[in-house]
């Protein structure tokens, strides 16, 4: 198989011909070809005494002899393949000139960037990194010898706390920028440096373990964000007061609130399932606009989706073709009845109060709801049992 379209190819390559040959003695005709190793492809017998087929330029005039030995006509029915092409062509200068003129569009076009493509950003997002690229010095339409890389990803590093890791490669039209991202934690201090430990939450003390450090909080105390829980300093009676690096286990009961005012009469939005799409095309910052009309629904959601032409995997041009969808909506009036509201309203509350707590040891849930003119007010509240308390370090 592989061998029939390697040939088929230098055929086409040399130059091919469709030929008829008629007689009586067609099988004789292709037994001889056989024979003489002439390659003949895609007969099509019309009769016992005519046959069409396709062969090389140069078996052609070997079988002119066979002919003669067989009594049969050869007729050319058709030239194909480049040699013939070339030939046809070869007054029209447009088809030389045209591939010329586009290789050195092509060429030209390499010079620039046409694209910027990021990866790796998960919490971020690509159009703020876009932003602060475009910013400092990478830009879509910029020849690549202004770019200078290194200075780009090291501004990125020193001016991006929530990145970790930077790296900036050029490919084709295309610049490929990978970032990793840094993981915020806490400050934690050398055990050796002196602090206290301050509340980072709102609660009431459940239970205070001190380990080193002088407690100021006991079981059932209220706190407040930023309360000293246990103090860096220790009090003795013939040592004097000493700085220490405080440490303890401390449990707290804390609340995690979610609440929501809903009105009994809702409109809602739906899809109708209709919708129109037309096309937009950027030629960097040309817009062509195929549809110059108004859409023709009342009420509707527009979803923009574009890509980037490019020619090879990394050779982007400066072509943007963007498809525009408008999906029809429809608003409906709903009369709520207020139990169902409530359950309803109540079961998305919880949603995403069980997202903020998961992990955590709940103790307790309690369910506040008001009814008034018109509309429904829902407060839940989560208690809960967590560990509290932050490192503060001691003044010197």
């Amino acid at each position: 198989m592989i061998f029939l379209l390697l040939k088929k190819f230098i055929c086409y390559v040399v130059g091919y011909v469709n030929i008829i040959v008629e007689g009586y003695y067609i099988e004789r005709f292709i037994n001889k070809c056989a024979l003489e190793k002439i390659f003949l492809w895609n007969m099509d017998r019309k009769g016992e005494c005519l046959l069409e087929t396709d062969i090389s330029k140069n078996d052609f005039k070997k079988i002119k002899k066979i002919c003669k030995k067989t009594n049969c006509k050869l007729k050319i029915k058709s030239k194909k393949g480049l040699p013939f092409k070339a030939h046809k062509y070869r007054k029209r200068k447009l088809f030389i000139i045209l591939p010329v003129i586009f290789l050195i569009i092509m060429f030209i076009l390499s010079r620039f960037i046409w694209n910027i493509e990021i990866i790796g950003n998960k919490n971020i997002s690509t159009d703020e990194l876009l932003k602060f690229i475009n910013e400092n010095g990478i830009t879509v339409g910029m020849s690549k010898d202004k770019l200078n890389i290194d200075e780009v990803a090291n501004k990125l590093r020193l001016e991006r706390d929530d990145l970790s890791w930077v790296g900036i490669e050029v490919k084709g039209t295309n610049v490929i920028i990978e970032v990793v991202e840094a993981s915020k934690k806490p400050e934690i201090l050398d055990k050796y440096e002196y602090c206290d430990i301050i509340s980072d939450k709102e609660g009431i003390i459940e239970s205070i373990n001190v380990k080193n450090g002088t407690g100021v909080v006991k079981k059932g105390d209220i706190i407040k964000k930023g309360d000293i829980l246990v103090s860096g300093i220790m009090k003795g009676q013939y040592t004097g007061d000493r700085k220490v690096h405080a440490t303890a286990d401390i449990i707290a009961r804390t609340w995690v609130v979610e609440e929501k005012r809903a009105p009994l009469s809702q409109n809602i939005e739906e899809k109708t399932g209709n919708e129109e799409n037309y096309y937009e095309i950027s030629i960097n910052n040309f817009k062509i606009n195929f549809n110059k009309t108004l859409s023709k629904f009342e009420n509707y959601d527009t979803i923009k989706s574009s890509n980037r032409l490019k020619l090879f995997n990394n050779f982007y041009l400066p072509i943007e073709i963007t498809k525009v969808t408008n999906i029809e909506m429809k608003s409906e009036q709903i009369d709520y009845n207020i139990n169902d509201l409530k359950d309803k309203t109540i079961s998305e509350l919880k949603e995403s109060l069980n997202k903020k707590t998961e992990g955590k040891n709940i103790v307790n849930e309690n369910i506040i709801t008001e009814e008034k003119n018109g509309f429904i007010e829902v407060k839940i509240i989560y208690e809960v049992l967590e560990k509290i308390g932050v490192e503060q370090k001691l003044e010197p």
